[in-house]
């Protein structure tokens, strides 16, 4: 059976699941006093090309500057629970956007939060990928 018969015989609905995880929060577990999970999930690579694009300067290099506000960005469009796109929390937390709030809750740990989003979207490294394939 060739790979086309194959994912042939996939039911459709496969390819719509989007993939979710829970991960530890030190800095949620901090505020709240218990250790917390924050559920992320997988965006797609029409969501993701423009966000990570956001993080380069003018001649597509990476600009360092941006890099936090960047992966803010990433964190926001991917964290599912807690809801960093409701209305009441934003306006608690006095910030106009999600990736504020990402920032205003998560801190520094929003870079880990962004890597775990990238890698559940299956956006990792090539040479990493590469080697995972050899192995």
């Amino acid at each position: 059976m060739n790979l086309v018969e194959r994912l042939l015989a996939v039911d459709k609905e496969e390819f719509d699941k989007i993939e979710k995880k829970e991960i530890a929060s030190k800095q949620l577990s901090k505020l709240l006093g218990t250790d917390t999970k924050v559920t992320i999930q997988a965006v797609s690579g029409d969501l993701f090309a423009p966000l990570s694009a956001s993080g380069l300067d003018e001649e597509g290099n990476v600009d360092y500057s941006r890099t936090f506000d960047t992966n803010a960005k990433i964190a926001a469009a991917g964290i599912v629970d807690p809801n960093l796109k409701d209305d009441v929390l934003l306006k608690h937390l006095g910030v106009a956007t999600p990736a504020d709030a990402a920032k205003k809750i998560f801190k520094g740990e929003i870079n880990q939060i962004a890597t775990e989003i990238a890698k559940l979207s299956g956006f990792n490294s090539e040479e990493k990928t590469e080697k995972e394939v050899k192995n």
